[in-house]
């Protein structure tokens, strides 16, 4: 009976899954019939790589807030710390004309002092991680501003071959696959692993399901808490390299705008529980893959301008409906099944 609940406990987690996995079919389906030339031979490359491209960035900073999030935490500042650790970078590469490999390691380093702040303040002064970060994510912006002395970082002043994480890449078919693309999945990869096969992975879901009980059984919960907030601020450093690639700039005020709630619904759609304790990461890379689906397809559709913030809200609202009925059956038959087993 306990292998038979089990595997219940694993089908709930699937079942997630396959929600966010037929709510992009369904998207595409439904702009297939409305806008049919999308889905030529011609123009599928063209709608795969946008959507593609949409995503690393999203990915790389939501795998950080998957981890936040299952130990019952949550991080504001995450679209902050991807810009001041771009701008950062962004004037060194102005300035000094540094390499783009040192490039990566300033901006990681920069996000990394920034996680830890945050992580310091949550985990061992015991502030909550909202309060914590509503304040970081201002003061981080505001860092930006001050390194920046309210100037962008313009393409010409990036290294050139910066650009060629997102114009090269993989040939698939027609289809090229950015390299870009690749560090994001490989990144993604890294920490399926990690969640799954590493002590580290265990002792994060035990934070998340039981705080307490995990303490009684040894695990230090605070520094837990506190790596994970490093290891996204590291994330956030890598993403902000990928913004300066992505899009040729670095700006003070545009520059992870907005991210953090983007982050936030791609975890929460991709199946990561806000009580805590579950979430995997192949439901996060669907959830990023749902919401590059969206802010592409309402795009190429034709959907005018005023209609597709509209259109997107309500795209995440019912997807997370619906992860929430999928959730509630399974935890009724849960609940039923353990009452078969006492």
């Amino acid at each position: 009976m306990n292998n038979t609940l089990k595997k219940k406990h694993i089908s709930a987690i699937g079942a997630k899954e396959r929600v966010t996995l037929i709510i992009i079919i369904i998207l595409f389906v439904v702009s297939g019939i409305a806008k049919p030339e999308l889905f030529t031979a011609e123009r599928l490359p063209e709608v795969v790589n946008s959507v593609l491209l949409w995503m690393p960035l999203i990915l790389v900073v939501s795998v950080g807030m998957m981890m936040i999030i299952i130990t019952r935490n949550i991080d504001l500042s995450v679209g902050a710390i991807v810009a001041v650790s771009a701008m950062v970078a962004g004037i060194l590469f102005r300035d000094f004309n540094i390499p783009i490999w040192l490039g990566f390691l300033v901006s990681m380093g920069v996000g990394y002092l920034c996680g830890a702040f945050n992580g310091f303040l949550i985990s061992y002064l015991k502030i909550p991680a909202i309060i914590v970060t509503l304040g970081t994510m201002n003061a981080f912006r505001g860092l930006t501003f001050i390194f920046a002395d309210g100037k962008q970082i313009t393409g010409y002043e990036l290294p050139k071959g910066l650009s060629s994480f997102v114009t090269e890449g993989l040939k698939i078919g027609n289809l090229i696959i950015p390299w870009i693309v690749w560090i994001a999945i490989g990144i993604a990869v890294l920490f399926y692993f990690i969640l799954k096969k590493t002590h580290f992975g265990r002792e994060v879901y035990a934070v998340g399901s039981n705080f307490q009980a995990a303490y009684l059984r040894g695990i230090n919960c605070k520094k837990i808490v506190f790596n994970i907030f490093c290891i996204t601020g590291v994330l956030c450093g890598i993403a902000g390299m990928m913004y300066a690639a992505r899009y040729g700039y670095v700006n003070p005020s545009n520059t992870g705008d907005g991210f953090e709630f983007i982050v936030i619904s791609a975890t929460i759609i991709g199946g990561v529980s806000v009580s805590g304790g579950s979430g995997t990461v192949f439901g996060t890379f669907l959830g990023c893959i749902l919401l590059g689906t969206v802010n592409t397809m309402i795009a190429m559709v034709g959907i005018p301008g005023a209609v597709q913030t509209f259109c997107y809200g309500l795209i995440i609202v019912i997807a997370l409906l619906a992860d929430r009925i999928v959730q509630v059956s399974q935890e009724k038959k849960t609940m039923k099944l353990k009452k078969e087993v006492n």
